[in-house]
């Protein structure tokens, strides 16, 4: 989820290309990030903090409420010490700056390795993806 129409583009292409994930829906703000997860059930949310409606971190929690097990990868531009912290303290599972150099993909994929279910649902930053084997 982010509300960057740009942002959710880049990355929906990076992602795609990597040939392992299927995107399957967005959300431009906070209160579409819940609706999403509350329907879609996904297994991973990559979260951007920064949104109208309602932002990340109101956001985050009421994911976790109404998607069951579902691990959230925060991303934003925010000081990771300040704002990461405070992802992490509401449950994030990992917290990445925009615009540092990273792998998605790897990030992503250390994520759901401790997931347990065979098919994951990512909705997040840019996008709500399905793990195809």
């Amino acid at each position: 989820m982010d509300d960057s129409s740009d942002v959710r583009t880049l990355l929906c292409a990076q992602l795609r290309s990597m040939g392992k994930y299927e995107i399957v829906g967005q959300a431009a703000d906070g209160k579409e990030a819940v609706r999403l997860a509350a329907s879609l059930q996904p297994q991973v949310v990559l979260l951007d903090l920064s949104m109208p409606e309602m932002d990340g971190l109101q956001a985050l929690p009421l994911i976790l409420e109404v998607a069951a097990g579902v691990r959230v990868i925060v991303m934003s531009g925010f000081d990771q010490r300040r704002v990461g912290a405070q992802a992490l303290a509401a449950g994030a599972v990992r917290y990445i700056e925009k615009g540092l150099r990273m792998d998605l993909a790897t990030v992503i994929d250390e994520v759901l390795a401790v997931a347990e279910a065979p098919s994951v649902r990512v909705s997040g930053a840019p996008a709500q993806l399905r793990w195809s084997t």
